[in-house]
């Protein structure tokens, strides 16, 4: 499977700029009723190893890894919403959209593709991660899963050596084997995408909601876009299709 066989428009989180709470099966089936080409999501894994999908490494008080999923199901209930376990969401999406997993930390690759591979074929999943062993152990594992190197990581110990390899990332994407690249926006400098041509790699570029941003990065060339809102993407996308 190519990454992106046309320009795609990702739902980040679901479309998480849509509803109250992102990455919820409510964000998921938003995506998919507004037409998005893939929806993103990010997993973790509980202290009694349920992978489930958040982003942050706590809720509340409660840190992910060291809390059992029902105590986090009760929190998010108290919040408003329903925690998902991966598998609900893998169940949702089945048939109706491409999704692309974000593992958030290292350690358990094989676990996550196990369980995928319960609900998905290769060729409806793609998975993403800032982490190089990540990308790297899933691709060990599966070869034949489309994989990303995710760039633009938050407060990094080595400001200025990370900002150099996210900027010119070409070795660490032959070192882990990833099929494609998304950089944050603001990385797409000194002939990125062009570089990454050169490379053959697909620029995935994270995450963008102003209008003015989504169709200056579209006509860029991007392969695709993520964003919190894909009506808007799809939107503009198309716009700039029918100009030309």
């Amino acid at each position: 499977m190519k990454a992106f066989p046309k320009q795609y428009i990702v739902a980040h989180r679901g479309a998480s700029g849509l509803v109250p709470h992102e990455n919820t099966l409510e964000a998921f089936q938003k995506a998919i009723d507004v037409g998005a080409d893939c929806i993103e999501l990010d997993v973790r894994k509980t202290k009694d190893q349920q992978i489930i999908v958040i982003h942050d490494d706590h809720l509340l008080e409660a840190v992910v890894k060291e809390t059992n999923y029902a105590d986090l199901l009760a929190i998010s209930n108290g919040l408003g919403y329903h925690l998902p376990l991966l598998s609900e969401a893998l169940k949702l999406v089945k048939g109706k959209i491409l999704v692309d997993i974000e593992i958030k930390e290292a350690g358990y690759e094989e676990e996550i593709v196990d369980l995928i591979h319960q609900y998905l074929s290769n060729d409806e999943f793609m998975i993403r991660s800032f982490e190089d062993q990540s990308v790297l152990a899933v691709k060990k594992y599966d070869p034949q899963i489309i994989t990303a190197l995710l760039l633009g990581k938050d407060k990094p110990k080595h400001v200025v050596l990370t900002r150099l390899s996210e900027l010119f990332p070409g070795f660490r994407l032959r070192r882990c084997r990833a099929d494609y690249v998304s950089p944050h926006y603001r990385l797409l400098r000194f002939g990125f995408i062009k570089r990454m041509k050169w490379l053959k790699k697909a620029v995935s570029v994270w995450t963008l909601n102003d209008e003015n941003l989504i169709r200056k990065y579209l006509k860029m060339g991007v392969d695709s876009l993520v964003t919190d809102y894909p009506n808007l993407g799809l939107k503009l996308r198309d716009e700039l299709s029918k100009k030309g």
